[in-house]
């Protein structure tokens, strides 16, 4: 059984009020009786109720951190950097995934409001979804930062130039001869799937180049998924010479299947991906992104807010991609 105030009061008898006014650091008591409550607490194995101390402090000592996917290593830095940030400000951290489930997202909001967090980190899903939860979470006061913009909605934001990321791997596969070009699209909900694509499009049609239909695979989430890519361009008879992956995971499982169909990467087939996360199975070309940075800078926009140095000024900050070449993409003759 949790041990209470009344608990200790009972066993020293001392008032409620004393235990909770010693116990808190208050003013008006002596040291000794400071000691002797300290000491009782300890003995009974007394744990503060947080929850309870935030109803009269107003405070928790908590935030909550929504992101998309628990499973993407993506997310392990951004969750590093607010980490990292909230210890330095002496906050704990309520990590949800929403698994790309629009339902899910609402509700791991609602929860965390109703645990009295005082603020909230989310990467939303940004394509084919509502927005009213956050309109409602903004009329609630909930200090809230934001992974992703959304329309007509006033609040700090941070996001990563897909534009330019899809651009950069395009114009990087074009330069090593490549035309026939495989694009394996991610999440239909994910906005940067949907940036990464357009970019791939037009850089292909700003070189006079036409998308192939029968190359482009939709929705692509996880390695599995990865796998099931590959199997298929691997029995193409006319297979594209380079694939876009979505993210390093799906390369991943593009990679093995390819390889297990005895094709090799990249003599038969170039592969590129995105996040630059660790990968020790292949040395891939990806395109890096400043996860870590961002999670430290999503947390000090969130704790400008919750501690009031900030109080007006919305911040909208888009972090650079930068294309990292290795030793998964091919130099093909020009034809």
């Amino acid at each position: 059984m949790n041990v209470t105030i009344a608990d200790i009061a009972k066993a020293t008898g001392l008032a409620k009020s004393t235990i909770s006014g010693a116990l808190n650091n208050k003013s008006g008591f002596s040291e000794k009786t400071r000691r002797r409550v300290l000491a009782a607490a300890e003995e009974l194995g007394y744990v503060p109720n947080e929850i309870a101390r935030g109803l009269s402090s107003k405070s928790t000592g908590s935030i909550g951190l929504i992101i998309k996917d628990i499973t993407n290593p993506f997310y392990n830095h951004i969750t590093k950097g607010v980490q990292e940030i909230a210890g330095e400000h002496g906050y704990t951290v309520f990590l949800c995934s929403s698994g790309e489930e629009h339902q899910a997202e609402i509700n791991h909001i609602q929860a965390m409001v109703r645990k009295r967090v005082d603020g909230l980190i989310i990467a939303p899903l940004l394509e084919e979804v509502t927005f009213d939860h956050f309109f409602e979470l903004k009329e609630q006061n909930v200090p809230f930062v934001l992974l992703g913009k959304i329309q007509g909605l006033s609040c700090d934001t941070y996001e990563f130039d897909d534009y330019d990321g899809g651009r950069q791997v395009t114009e990087h596969l074009l330069s090593m001869g490549h035309t026939r070009i495989c694009f394996v699209r991610g999440p239909k909900t994910s906005k940067a799937a949907k940036l990464r694509y357009s970019a791939f499009i037009n850089t292909l049609k700003s070189h006079g180049i036409e998308a192939d239909e029968r190359y482009v695979f939709q929705n692509a989430n996880g390695i599995a998924d990865g796998m099931a890519v590959g199997k298929q361009i691997a029995a193409m008879p006319d297979r594209p010479t380079a694939v876009i992956c979505f993210d390093d995971v799906i390369a991943i499982g593009v990679i093995k299947a390819v390889m297990e169909a005895g094709l090799q990467v990249p003599e038969d087939l170039s592969i590129i991906g995105f996040d630059d996360i660790e990968v020790n199975t292949f040395p891939l070309t990806t395109v890096s992104i400043p996860t870590y940075e961002a999670g430290k800078a999503l947390a000090w926009t969130l704790f400008d807010r919750i501690l009031q140095r900030r109080t007006s000024g919305f911040q909208h900050i888009t972090f650079e991609q930068k294309l990292i070449e290795r030793a998964s993409v091919r130099q093909l003759y020009n034809k």
